[in-house]
């Protein structure tokens, strides 16, 4: 189940995001028969999460298509000193002053290039963020899987206890009959059997309502009500896959290849760069115009100018400000991307070594369900079934002792769901950011 689990993971990290893919239909066998992998294999291409993230890649894409583009030049024609008479010929040729001008933004203080790398640390950032969202989804997943898996085991057993205590009840009733046991006997097993009624219809309205959550997660809603799951494999290697419980500097390396943190180090880098070009901002930029003014002569116009070229150049006087409100917005953006990566880093080392020992007490838990609370359950009931038959136990003991032996069946049903959700959140916990191209976050002086 590890292995299966983090190579799936990982192939999601490595794959490159390009167009929005298709979610395929889930075939009704395969939804009868469902396995952890194959809900895994569909997060990438189906969990609405997942989907999203890819189609903010594409607009983060676009702002980087957009920061990479110069200012276009301004065209400006023009009419002037139009009289009565415009004379005869072209349009050229009419007696009024004809003007076209051609004006260009030249930006100073590296603004493009700060322009551009802010554009492309935040795209690195929402790059990251999809690997983390492939994270999460494959957390909730797994949850949702799982989840669904012990709702069945759950309505097994209490199908079974249901179908133990019909055939108890059809036994008493003959004795009871023959008078070899007392009435009140079947009325104590016809109270406990409706309680397993109600509790079998509960079980079932669950496992529904978990059919439709994981439906929902793996894009398979037209046979949410056919979604069946599969136990995952909890064999002796478990045991030995366990995580060791991480020290601080294993935690805080560990951290640093996360998703998560890599996408604040990449939102640090462009809000120190959208710091840098307000600062930049200070450095006028200039605007130079070239303009061809034309005015002909002609038999009405005998004073007419010819051509003349004119060339201007502006630039901004700062005197109500300086742009300085920007700067002090941009230098507030840093401090504030700043505490977002701290926390990121802090929230990432907490979180594995949580999953990490999470793993290991789920792991402790079903080993005492499985070697000694259920056998030891499985020989009270058995006994009490004997001494019940022989006549030398009550009703009430041996119901007392069926509820205990169900409640242990079911309990080990959920040690074996917690057991895989805690490995699979481990195993998400711990998966590198293979996707990221960035470098190493920003350090935080």
């Amino acid at each position: 189940m590890s292995r299966v689990l983090v190579f799936v993971l990982l192939c999601w990290a490595a794959a490159p995001a390009v167009a929005q893919p298709v979610c395929s239909d889930l075939p009704a066998g395969a939804a009868a028969t469902l396995s952890l992998a194959q809900a895994l294999a569909r997060v990438a291409d189906c969990h609405p999460d997942v989907r999203a993230a890819r189609a903010l890649l594409g607009a983060a894409g676009a702002d980087v298509q957009v920061a990479g583009q110069g200012p276009n030049p301004q065209l400006t024609l023009g009419a002037g000193s139009i009289g009565n008479v415009l004379g005869a010929g072209t349009l050229w040729q009419k007696t009024f002053d004809h003007s076209a001008r051609i004006d260009q933004l030249i930006e100073r203080g590296n603004k493009p290039a700060l322009r551009l790398a802010a554009a492309e640390a935040a795209r690195q950032a929402v790059q990251a963020d999809l690997t983390e969202a492939r994270r999460r989804a494959a957390s909730a997943v797994a949850h949702a899987h799982q989840d669904l898996w012990a709702a069945q085991g759950r309505r097994l057993q209490l199908q079974a206890a249901a179908a133990l205590n019909t055939e108890s009840l059809r036994l008493l009733e003959r004795r009871v009959k023959a008078g070899d046991a007392p009435a009140l006997d079947a009325t104590r097993f016809r109270l406990d059997d409706a309680r397993l009624q109600a509790d079998l219809r509960q079980a079932e309205a669950d496992g529904a309502d978990l059919q439709r959550q994981l439906a929902l997660l793996i894009g398979a809603a037209p046979v949410a009500r056919q979604l069946q799951a599969q136990a995952v494999e909890l064999g002796p290697e478990v045991a030995a896959s366990l995580p060791a419980l991480p020290d601080n500097t294993q935690a805080a390396e560990a951290a640093e290849r996360r998703p998560d943190v890599l996408a604040a180090g990449a939102r640090l880098r462009a809000a120190e760069q959208l710091r840098d070009l307000a600062a930049a901002g200070r450095t006028r930029d200039v605007t130079v115009g070239l303009q061809l003014d034309h005015w002909p002569t002609s038999p009405t116009n005998s004073s007419g100018t010819g051509n003349t070229v004119s060339l201007s150049v502006s630039v901004p006087l700062f005197i109500r400000h300086a742009n300085e409100g920007e700067l002090a917005r941009a230098v507030a953006d840093v401090s504030t991307a700043q505490d977002a990566l701290r926390r990121s880093r802090d929230t990432a080392a907490a979180e594995l070594a949580r999953t990490a020992a999470q793993a290991r007490n789920a792991a402790e838990r079903r080993r005492l369900v499985v070697e000694q609370l259920e056998p030891a359950a499985e020989k009270v009931a058995a006994g009490a079934e004997l001494a019940y038959q022989r006549g030398a136990s009550s009703a009430l003991e041996v119901l007392d002792a069926r509820r205990s032996l169900r409640a242990v069946r079911i309990e080990r049903v959920n040690a074996d769901a917690d057991l895989a959700k805690a490995l699979a959140d481990w195993q998400v916990a711990t998966l590198p950011a293979a996707l990221n191209p960035n470098p190493g976050p920003t350090p935080i002086p």
